[in-house]
């Protein structure tokens, strides 16, 4: 079930990670770099895709960092909604040669629909045309949003502040495609993968929903440590090496690629989510063992 991607912002912190044998940076959301070859610093902060626009200003400093700096670096520049969102749509979609009673014994169709539909009140009849794994992302989108009822989906904390760099007509630049999201949401797994994960995470609802106000409780602490270990021991449908590194792990080294040259050109204010940043192959330790300095800022 932590493989998920909130469905409204396309991207959510990646919950599939490895444990931590050592104790890493944690106790802050947002985080300054500086030295090495930066003319000015930048600021790192560790989003919430689905925490409000407003939220933005109860992160301590985060405001006066990102008006500090020339230019904003997201995961995706999120200006097309309506064209991110049509190409989200698509990818969603089961391919025509697949059902889900192709997918699933009759007992776990039975299983899987009554589950859906007790969820969400729409079973298979009604959303079967999509892809298991994006079935999972609206039970998962719909489970968070229960914690936020306000939440409006045109105005996300990831939004809000690309939103603020256009007001002030500032570059908003992004780590990867669309098309790279939908990789490590649909390309990964196979739609039968992606049928069993869906079977197991149905299995096991309850106890994943009750993990929720703690990981809540943890990004608003700024305690990426705890949230990152709690998602590793509380992984009751284990993802492969594969799953996870394309979800985490390579998705950072490859904007490990680019941080550094758009650091250098302009100060940047880098918005990703907030368990990118965790553990060792997160960006605050590979930013420090690349020669930054990574400090807290508030």
């Amino acid at each position: 079930m932590k493989k998920n991607v909130l469905l409204f912002m396309f991207v959510f912190a990646v919950y599939s990670v490895y444990a931590q044998t050592e104790t890493y940076k944690s106790g802050s959301l947002l985080w300054k770099i500086s030295g090495k070859d930066l003319p000015k610093p930048s600021y790192l902060l560790g989003t919430f895709h689905l925490k409000s626009g407003e939220y933005l200003d109860s992160i301590p400093g985060a405001k006066t960092a990102l008006q500090s700096c020339e230019q904003i670096v997201g995961e995706l520049n999120m200006s097309d909604m309506t064209g991110l969102q049509m190409q989200l749509q698509q990818a969603m979609l089961m391919t025509p040669d697949t059902t889900y009673k192709m997918l699933y014994s009759d007992e776990d169709y039975l299983f899987v629909n009554a589950e859906i539909t007790s969820f969400m009140g729409a079973g298979l009849n009604q959303i079967g045309m999509l892809k298991p794994a994006a079935i999972q992302l609206a039970i998962i989108t719909f489970a968070y949003t229960q914690y936020f009822p306000e939440m409006n989906p045109a105005n996300t904390l990831d939004i809000r502040i690309q939103a603020e760099a256009i007001k002030e007509q500032k570059p908003v630049l992004s780590l990867e495609t669309v098309e790279d999201q939908i990789y490590a949401l649909f390309g990964v797994m196979n739609l039968q993968r992606q049928a069993d994960v869906l079977l197991c995470s149905l299995k096991n609802l309850n106890h994943l929903l009750d993990l929720i106000p703690e990981q809540i409780n943890d990004y608003d602490r700024g305690n990426l440590n705890h949230l990152y270990e709690q998602l590793e021991i509380d992984d009751i449908c284990p993802s492969t090496p594969q799953e996870t590194d394309a979800l985490n792990k390579d998705r950072n080294n490859t904007w490990m690629q680019k941080l550094p040259d758009m650091m250098k050109e302009k100060s940047s204010f880098i918005a990703v989510g907030a368990l990118h940043l965790a553990g060792k192959d997160g960006l605050l330790n590979l930013l420090e063992k690349s020669g930054y300095d990574v400090e807290v800022e508030n």
